[in-house]
């Protein structure tokens, strides 16, 4: 009988249930959109923001940042097992960690920056979350642009360092910074040539935000590196680390912003439907009080409604949206993260934000039902 009564209400008002149902699927599906598109937009945000190099730099605490800039002599060397030990630690905020050993030198009749590199790897790097740093080989070097064009090098050519041959693996793009005079060597080989063993004169270092504010971080970031590596500090280049968090924030304010106008709307449209068919059901709703159905088992018939076709809606929708966000937003994306698909750990959510929508916009129609008078309605019939 109660579902029964279900069905042939759902078949009689086929144009107000399928309105509803619509309604409900349009924001399942928008929702579904929304939430892929700022997940995966603010992930390429990330990796566009990762590409532009490290936002931080390690030093020793006696260091003079100056000296690291400009490749002075007055660089304080350190021991490299420093950024080993640093990567071994999760509660810091940092990664990608890149051991640097730095000197002006003469290469051929050219002054460069000869820079010893060696990316420290982490088990938590995937192919998306690659290191900033390639892996040199020994006996390859990697040429700034400035450094290639004085040098007179391209890949696949050699280069003489302090009487030992290096072959050119890369020549890289021109920054317009004091990058592009360096020429990069494995780490082990310049600290062998340069008589300074284990020893290196700076960190670099990628500071992820982990969901709070740039000046949060820096704080949390300052007081670890105070608590387990005394001695050292940590500068960020606040022009890319500011950038990251901003671009990330302005992209998930304004989806989330359309997802909760698309709500309301939706909200709205479900109220006015239900009122509009609480209204014209009143004679309806008077024979079944008289008959002795109570307030609850009428309730129950429209709640349960609702309910099934939120229930069919967050499945469709979500579908939808899956399919929406990967064919709409995998060709707007600048830096692909990984490949975009059906998320189904999301759908227990979307479930949920569909009944609850559903619920939230049938409490005005309800309140309009229970207040039905069946001796009114039955008077005017």
């Amino acid at each position: 009988m109660f579902f029964g009564l279900i069905f042939n209400q759902m078949r009689h008002k086929w144009g107000v249930t399928l309105l509803l149902f619509l309604a409900m699927t349009a924001l399942v599906t928008m929702y579904v959109y929304i939430v892929n598109s700022a997940g995966f937009s603010n992930r390429s945000m990330e990796l566009i923001m990762k590409n532009m190099g490290y936002n931080m730099i390690i030093l020793p605490e006696a260091a003079e940042p100056g000296d690291f800039y400009l490749c002075t002599e007055r660089q304080i060397p350190f021991p490299e097992e420093i950024a080993a030990r640093m990567a071994e630690r999760e509660e810091l905020a940092s990664k990608y960690y890149a051991a640097i050993l730095q000197v002006r030198e003469k290469v051929g009749d050219e002054q460069v920056v000869l820079t010893g590199i060696a990316p420290v790897h982490r088990g938590d790097e995937t192919a998306e979350k690659a290191h900033l740093v390639k892996d040199l080989p020994a006996g390859h070097a990697r040429l700034g642009a400035a450094a290639a064009r004085l040098l007179r090098a391209a890949p696949g050519g050699e280069i003489a360092v302090r009487g030992r041959k290096f072959r050119v693996e890369e020549a890289l793009p021109v920054l317009g910074e004091i990058d592009d005079i360096r020429v990069y060597i494995p780490l082990g080989e310049c600290q062998e040539l340069l008589g300074m063993p284990g020893q290196i004169n700076a960190i670099l270092s990628f500071l992820c935000l982990h969901g709070t504010t740039q000046e949060g971080m820096d704080r949390y970031q300052r007081g670890v590196m105070a608590r387990l590596f005394p001695g050292y500090k940590a500068i960020s280049k606040l022009r890319i680390a500011q950038g990251r968090s901003l671009a990330r924030v302005t992209t998930s304010r304004y989806l989330y912003c359309l997802l909760a106008m698309v709500t309301c709307i939706t909200v709205i449209v479900i109220t006015v439907t239900g009122l509009q068919e609480v209204a014209e059901r009143r004679q309806e709703t008077g024979i079944l009080l008289a008959m002795g159905a109570g307030y609850p088992y009428i309730v129950g018939l429209y709640v349960f409604k609702m309910l099934a076709l939120a229930a069919v809606a967050a499945l469709l929708g979500f579908a939808g949206g899956s399919s929406l966000a990967k064919s709409l937003l995998s060709p707007v994306l600048v830096v692909h993260t990984k490949a975009m698909g059906v998320v189904w750990a999301q759908f227990p959510g979307v479930l949920g934000l569909t009944v609850l929508v559903a619920v939230a916009a049938a409490v005005f129609p309800m309140l309009k039902l229970v207040r039905t008078d069946p001796n009114l309605v039955l008077t005017e019939e």
